[in-house]
């Protein structure tokens, strides 16, 4: 697994309080001891239609990252979990939506790297 591959998980809502499965796409991996591992993912939704944040990207080859619908990234939700919590690999991001994303996450979060 790499930043770039679109995952199955329990993925939180905002309030904490449940979770929904669905595809998240892997933004960072981290060990934090050799049993313990840490995962940063952005939620994936099949609702293109729905309230647009900042930060979504629409995925144009959605089929090859092996989803069901046609489906976008939203940046604005973005959680770390125990890796455990990954039910399987679905597939990854083709180049070109996750060079958008990337471009997309710099948008989003470039002020952190301002100098």
């Amino acid at each position: 697994m790499k930043p770039g591959t679109v995952l199955l998980i329990r993925f939180p809502f905002a309030n904490l309080e449940s979770a929904k499965k669905r595809p998240a796409l892997l933004l960072a991996i981290h060990t934090i001891t050799p049993r313990t591992k840490i995962v940063t993912l952005a939620m994936i939704t099949s609702k293109v239609d729905t309230l647009h944040c900042p930060g979504d990207v629409q995925l144009k080859d959605w089929q090859k990252a092996n989803l069901l619908h046609p489906s976008l990234v939203r940046l604005a939700k973005i959680a770390t979990v125990d890796a455990e919590l990954i039910e399987r690999q679905l597939g990854k991001l083709s180049v070109n939506d996750l060079k958008t994303t990337k471009k997309a996450f710099r948008s989003l979060f470039g002020f952190w790297l301002e100098k």
